[in-house]
């Protein structure tokens, strides 16, 4: 009886570990897939890089943040592919990084669960030439990625339903 008890445990056990592995092998799969798709978005431009941002949410708000430098006078494409959100974030651009008090923000996209959206650091250098009245151009940017509380969610040990993640992909024009 007793081998019985802890054989079926172990079984439980081992259906349980297969089931969540089977989900992260999905979930990373997905992310994949979704890289791929934000790199043909960025057409006529060359692909420069990527950056996935993976999180958990949580039943507070958090905030991560990116830093993309800007090279040479180059013209940029940011594709942001939010498919592998199960709830919805903000994403807010700025010219300096969340430390500094005077930064300007460029930008902020709502919505971006289950979408993919573009943005042209023209668009970018605009906005901070009008706010600083200047012809400089910006070096670099930083995307603080604003993760909304969910209520009821498990903040020690995350569930697959409470897991995010955000697809950067960059390209610059040739």
């Amino acid at each position: 009886m007793k081998k019985t008890l802890t054989l079926l445990g172990l079984f439980s056990f081992a259906i349980l570990f297969a089931q969540t592995a089977s989900n992260l092998t999905e979930f990373k799969e997905n992310i994949a897939s979704q890289k791929a798709e934000a790199k043909t978005q960025l057409k006529p431009y060359r692909f420069d890089g990527s950056k996935v941002t993976y999180f958990n949410f949580k039943t507070y708000k958090q905030v991560k943040e990116v830093e993309i430098y800007l090279f040479n006078n180059t013209d940029y494409r940011f594709s942001f592919n939010g498919k592998s959100l199960p709830n919805d974030i903000t994403v807010e651009i700025y010219d300096k990084d969340k430390t500094q008090g005077d930064r300007i923000l460029l930008k902020t996209l709502d919505g971006l669960q289950g979408k993919n959206v573009l943005v042209e650091s023209s668009e970018l250098n605009e906005t901070y030439r009008a706010a600083k009245n200047s012809k400089g151009r910006l070096k670099r940017v930083f995307v603080d990625y604003i993760i909304t509380p969910v209520p009821g969610a498990i903040n020690k040990k995350p569930t697959m339903k409470e897991r995010g993640a955000v697809v950067l992909v960059m390209g610059y024009k040739n």
